[in-house]
């Protein structure tokens, strides 16, 4: 490291929260959001009278019910100053900052639609061009391309949540984190999973080939203690590799999955195959990588709060649903300095959880895994609604299959799902099982009872037969007409 850099990781580090955490701290995640919260409140006259404490030695949940209530106001506040998108937003819906008070006020703030910020990204940039550090464009899953830009204190806030994820996940001085990321023209995740590991003193390699030799040997001089990356892309290199090497032996301490839906017939092939336990982050480019972590409980992840306000609502009449009940997830970016998102609806089926955690964390609420996207459900059959994640659990029931895709056909008056698997030992026995296993999954089987909908099909085809790319449509509708 060149003396310039080592001064830039110098002035980088004394700006991180992360760092102070306290080493022996138990719950990283949670305590780096009471951090920001005390600091919050320190410099704030105003949000000190609303909570009603002298200090926040301890953090509350309804203490931080009312930092993320301030933090709107003042996000709405920049937002109507610098923002034409969110300036004649909240002029036409007569709404102002001081109007949000309580959790219900929130509705009187209208949603931002991924739409809107596809068609005029640099409307919502609050600052000018010439403060702009860096800009990612992505297609995401829906297809659209939206352009997200960052000043160099959102890199630099982005670059905190990762370091105190790592932490949460439980890395230590000594460990070296493996990155495995396709590469992608439009961002690359790598540089930000890489830079919060240098911060933190951390060990960090990038590797984004299929080779599974490439892959081992990066593993093996990197002295890898964890993995990250596409679950998909993860699941594919490991199912080449695990019948050359030994996985085991490399003693991973744990997996770390990102960016894509984990099913959990995919997390135990996984676990199974390294021998350790495999964790979910969920993220969107438009909030960044690590808005939601797992921790070792496993039941639900754990959200990056003091940056992000979560709700879920119905998605037909706009209206919260209590924790615990599956509607859309709307997102608020509370300290975006370029991009502003306020009540963005990311069209991610979730719910919310209601804290304490089996872990220990007492006020932060956590995500269930989102289970699907209301852009990417296909109706079949009397109208029910099939998605990519819905068929992950019932695909990958063997070791052997490395990856698949379903296409959407019609016959006379039936839809036909026909499953092309990629498997490396394909048998008639395994066949059988994939289609007993689809055949029982709610919405497939009402349609076979109502003799709408076929018994499904699998045709297995060679290894590489399916390209790997990023964001790779599982599902694909060939009908002519269909609602």
């Amino acid at each position: 490291m060149s003396a310039w850099e080592a001064m830039k990781v110098f002035l980088i580090r004394r700006r991180l929260l992360a760092n102070m955490i306290p080493k022996d701290c138990q719950h990283p995640l949670e305590e780096w959001m009471a951090i920001k919260a005390r600091m919050t409140f320190k410099n704030s006259p105003e949000l000190k009278k609303r909570i009603g404490k002298k200090s926040l030695d301890e953090v509350t949940r309804a203490d931080f019910n009312e930092y993320q209530l301030f933090r709107m106001r003042e996000q709405m506040r920049y937002a109507e100053e610098n923002s034409p998108y969110y300036r004649h937003k909240f002029k036409d819906a007569g709404v102002r900052p001081e109007d949000i008070n309580t959790w219900d006020d929130l509705e009187k703030i209208p949603f931002t639609e991924p739409a809107d910020l596809a068609e005029s990204p640099f409307y919502f940039y609050a600052v000018s061009r010439t403060k702009l550090r860096t800009e990612f464009t992505t297609t995401g899953t829906t297809g659209h391309r939206k352009t997200i830009g960052y000043t160099t204190n959102d890199i630099i806030s982005k670059v905190d949540i990762v370091a105190s994820a790592l932490k949460d996940i439980g890395m230590k001085d000594g460990d070296s984190l493996h990155i495995m990321f396709p590469l992608v023209s439009a961002w690359d995740p790598s540089l930000i999973m890489a830079g919060a590991c240098k911060i933190l003193g951390y060990g960090s390699s990038i590797c984004s080939e299929t080779d599974i030799k490439k892959q081992y040997e990066m593993m093996k001089e990197s002295k890898t203690t964890h993995i990250i990356g596409l679950p998909s892309f993860i699941y594919r290199v490991t199912s080449l590799m695990m019948k050359e090497v030994d996985l085991k032996a490399l003693g991973i301490k744990k997996v770390i999955s990102t960016s894509e839906p984990l099913s959990e017939s995919m997390r135990k092939r996984l676990e199974e195959a390294w021998g350790c336990k495999v964790i979910d982050v969920w993220g969107m480019t438009e909030f960044g990588l690590a808005c939601a972590v797992e921790c070792d409980e496993q039941n639900g992840l754990h959200t990056d709060e003091a940056n992000m306000l979560f709700e879920v609502i119905d998605p037909e009449t706009g209206k919260h649903v209590p924790d615990g009940q599956i509607g859309e997830l709307v997102i608020t970016a509370l300290n975006a300095e370029c991009t502003v998102l306020i009540r963005y609806r990311t069209h991610d089926l979730a719910a919310m959880i209601s804290p304490p955690c089996g872990c220990g964390a007492h006020f932060n609420r956590k995500l269930k895994k989102p289970s699907g996207r209301m852009d990417l459900q296909f109706k079949i059959g009397m109208g029910r609604k099939v998605y990519p994640v819905l068929f992950d659990e019932a695909v990958f029931i063997d070791s052997s299959v490395v990856d698949y895709q379903v296409k959407i056909t019609k016959e006379g008056y039936k839809d036909v799902l026909t499953f092309e698997v990629e498997c490396k030992e394909p048998s008639d026995d395994i066949r059988d099982r994939i289609i007993d296993s689809i055949s029982h999954i709610m919405e497939i089987e009402d349609g076979i009872n109502e003799d709408l909908v076929d018994i499904p099909r699998v045709v297995f085809v060679d290894i590489g037969t399916m390209e790997y790319t990023i964001k790779a449509k599982k599902i694909v509708d060939m009908r002519e007409n269909y609602d």
